[in-house]
């Protein structure tokens, strides 16, 4: 604590902790990975089958590594080849919103993450859903973060994973 004057203490500033593993997060090869993803299967929702080619030029356009830019294209590759089985899952879990009524980044975020959680024994379920529910949070807003964080965790759940 320190001293305002000789009578009031006054409150430390936060050490940061909460910050320095925000940031931290934030430079994740596999949180990089699935922003890309997210970006380049989002291209795909408006130019169809441009989904790898968006990827090659998001991934030179933000310097990304070999690995990052692998890691990407795995999910966005799986998302296109898995998107009738990925959709029937989200329909599964959210019956009240049809998959098509769903705002693209929502969907989009989901099929990745639901990707990854179902077909990619690599990346464990825990990591996909929280920068899933992050980037629901960054590119879409609240109730976008609550129903990416409801559906991947009751698939978690009904799978036994979650870890």
């Amino acid at each position: 604590m320190g001293v305002a004057n000789e009578t009031e203490p006054v409150a430390s500033p936060p050490s940061g902790g909460s910050l320095r593993k925000r940031r931290a997060a934030r430079s994740r090869p596999g949180l990089a990975a699935r922003r890309l993803a997210l970006m380049a299967l989002f291209e795909e929702e408006f130019r169809p089958r441009q989904a790898a080619e968006a990827l090659d030029r998001l991934a030179a356009e933000r310097g990304a590594t070999t690995a990052v830019a692998d890691h990407a294209r795995q999910i966005v590759l799986g998302v296109l080849e898995h998107r009738s089985e990925l959709d029937r899952r989200i329909a599964d879990q959210a019956p009240v919103i049809p998959v098509s009524e769903l705002g693209r980044v929502e969907r989009t975020i989901l099929r990745s993450a639901l990707f990854e959680m179902l077909y990619s024994a690599a990346t464990p379920s825990g990591e996909t859903i929280e920068d899933a529910v992050s980037l629901a949070r960054i590119y879409a807003g609240d109730a976008a973060r609550r129903l990416v964080n409801g559906v991947l965790g009751s698939v978690a759940r009904s799978s036994g994973g979650g870890g």
